[in-house]
Formats: C-alpha cells, structure tokens, sequence
C-alpha cells in the first residue's frame, strides 16, 4: 500500500460527494490517498478495525469465510460506498475481510478521526444511514441471488457491478478471484467467461478484462443487478 497526503485529483466517491461541500471539506486533512495493490488484505475479520476506506477507482471484495475451503464473497465495495462500515455501527472489528478485488486509489481514513466526524454534525451520519440501509439491502439480494440464479447471469451482474465502479472498459481480474466472488472452482470460471467472449461482450486475456458490449452484458445479467444498482441510485439521490 502506497500512501500519500495529496488529495486526489477529482473525487470520485459517491458517497463523499454526497456530503455538503463543507463537511467535505473538514474530512479532507483526515483522508489520506493511498494506492491499493491488487489481492492487499484491507482488514481482517473478527480483527481490530484501524481504518476506513473510501475507493475511488478500486473494488472491495467483502468475504467470509465459510468452513473449510476459500471464503466467500457476501459484499462489493466501490466508489459507492464505505470499506469498513462497522466502525460507523459502533464496532471495533470487522464481521468479514476486506480484499482488494480491482487495484486502484482509495482515500484511508483512520477510525478515530473518522468518529470524531460523525459526532460533529448530522450530516455525516445521515449519508452513512442511507448508504448502510442499501448495504444491508445489497447482502440480502446477494445472498437470494446466489442461491437462485445460474452462474452465466450472476458472472454478468458482477462484472457489470465492478465495471461500473472502475469507470473504464478494462481492468485486471483472476480467475481465482472471480471463482471466489461467484463460489465455483477454476474451470467453471473459465467456461463461463469463454461463453460471455463467444458472445462478443467481453475479451478475457491474461486476467484482464475488457467489457466490449455493456448492453449485451446488461442482457446476460439477472435482475438482480438493476435492482442493486436502483438501491445505491436511491441512496443518494
């Protein structure tokens, strides 16, 4: 993790820009900008929580683990939201680890200052209870998703998530990694992600992958994509 105290350039986290400008502004000399490496463990679970982060191109993958055998995702984090949401619900740890899915920037934020913020105003606090109601709301769709659709779909809906929040065409993803965010070994990813190429919606080459029909993905996706992406749409709106 590389980390720096100049701002970023544009903010591109949602749920920061929903803050008014000055509350905003007083966070700024508490984010720190950091470059976050592809497969960097954020936060462990069950571990003490130390900071927050708010992505500005990357994406979290949310995991719990699951008996024997590789976690599982139960949460997606970009620059919708908030990478460590316990902190605002009063804990001191994580109920799941934080790994770094898609590498990018996020601002880090330690959980003292980020506290502190939330006492000084409502402001903070009420952008935090709209977007954690829609966290809430994503782990259940996840969750029904998982158990009722096929993988094609939900393969779709999760690159079309991840697409979303890196805001380019193209960006690195394993293999293992997205067998792990799906639940399915290797093999079942590599058919799944060669039927969606023959299709023309995506390139897959040497774990990076280049979205060339969001349309056509969008098709191949189930419902439940629109419907979580309504919800982050609603929150902060």
């Amino acid at each position: 993790m590389h980390a720096m105290r100049a701002p970023v350039s544009r903010e591109r986290n949602r749920l920061l820009l929903a803050l008014p400008r000055a509350v905003y502004r007083a966070l700024l000399p508490d984010l720190e900008a950091v470059t976050l490496r592809h497969g960097e463990i954020l936060f462990e679970a069950r571990e003490r929580l130390t900071h927050v982060f708010f992505p500005q191109r990357c994406v979290i993958s949310l995991l719990a683990a699951a008996g024997r055998g590789p976690r599982a995702e139960v949460g997606l984090v970009g620059n919708e939201g908030m990478a460590g949401i316990s902190a605002f619900l009063g804990g001191t740890t994580s109920t799941t680890q934080a790994v770094l899915q898609v590498p990018d920037g996020a601002w880090r934020m330690a959980v003292g200052p980020f506290g502190r913020a939330l006492s000084h105003g409502p402001a903070l606090r009420h952008v935090m209870q709209r977007y954690t109601q829609t966290v809430l709301s994503q782990l259940a769709q996840g969750l029904a998703c998982n158990q009722r659709h096929a993988v094609g779909p939900r393969c779709a809906r999760w690159l079309l998530m991840a697409h979303d929040r890196v805001g380019t065409d193209r960006f690195s993803l394993t293999q293992d990694f997205l067998g792990q965010m799906l639940g399915v070994r290797r093999p079942t990813v590599s058919i799944t992600a060669s039927a969606l190429q023959a299709l023309g919606l995506i390139r897959y080459s040497r774990g990076i992958i280049t979205v060339l029909d969001r349309a056509g993905l969008q098709d191949a996706a189930c419902r439940c994509y629109g419907l979580m992406e309504a919800d982050y749409a609603r929150a902060f709106a």
